[in-house]
């Protein structure tokens, strides 16, 4: 039986209010996601919304763990209901309450969680909090299409682009928006091997957002490909995907199929 877990980053830090989801990348695709979680109390809304997700929904596998990774800013209030959830039952496994600094945000937490648990799962599903992974079977779903190329190290459930920070393209920049999707053990301990750790800014690097993005969500999944595998785009199950802000508003993920 394969063991699998969702890493799901947070931090209680407001973000830029981004009103609809809109296109981008080159290949261009419903990546820009809509957002609006301005305060630290929508983001708590955000988590509770995130908890009764996976309470209920069925990821498709028997054993499924969901990890959620704390980026803490020290906001009490948020950092006890976290606390009071860890260990919670989920559909096919638990709620699994990871806390560390704010050290490459999404991407330390990453890093962070594969560290801790890499000898606990197989498979591994990587998004961030306004990034819902819950289509039905999802996982299972995820995990075969994955498995169906030997030569994929990563599956990217929301696109990929070969789009760089300075706006040039080409191969060696190749990577999945937001580092979202599914990869195995076997591929994230080749890259630790490679590199000390999944890649992100980490606490020596500088802690600006466009330093974070090319040293995180690029480097991520672009480091794979180096490590001499594809990166995959999530086809015949498109989408397993629903922007948290979008589904809170009742707007259909089928729109993200372009």
């Amino acid at each position: 039986m394969n063991r699998s877990c969702k890493v799901i980053t947070t931090c209680f830090h407001g973000r830029v209010v981004r009103p609809e989801t809109a296109m981008i990348g080159n290949p261009s695709c419903m990546a820009n996601h809509s957002q609006n979680f301005p305060t630290k109390d929508s983001i708590l809304e955000l988590l509770k919304l995130i908890l009764s997700e996976e309470i209920s929904i069925n990821p498709g596998v028997e054993v499924m763990d969901t990890i959620i990774v704390n980026n803490d800013t020290g906001w009490s209030r948020g950092n006890d209901w976290l606390k009071s959830v860890d260990g919670t039952k989920t559909h096919s496994g638990k709620i699994i309450v990871l806390n560390r600094n704010n050290s490459g945000r999404s991407f330390g937490g990453y890093n962070e969680a594969f560290r801790k648990y890499k000898n606990d799962y197989d498979y591994w599903i990587f998004t961030e909090d306004d990034i819902l992974i819950n289509g039905d079977e999802y996982f299972s779903k995820s995990i075969s299409e994955f498995k169906s190329d030997k030569e994929i190290g990563f599956l990217a459930l929301q696109g990929i682009s070969n789009e760089g920070l300075n706006g040039q393209f080409g191969p060696e920049v190749i990577h999945a928006h937001g580092g979202v999707g599914i990869t195995s053990t076997k591929v994230l301990t080749e890259l630790v091997k490679k590199l000390g750790a999944l890649p992100f800014a980490n606490e020596t690097q500088s802690q600006e957002y466009y330093d974070i993005i090319q040293l995180g969500e690029i480097a991520f999944t672009n480091q794979i490909t180096r490590l001499g595998y594809k990166l995959g785009v999530l086809k015949k199950h498109f989408p397993l995907h629903w922007f948290a802000w979008d589904k809170m508003r009742n707007i259909s993920n089928r729109n993200y199929i372009v």
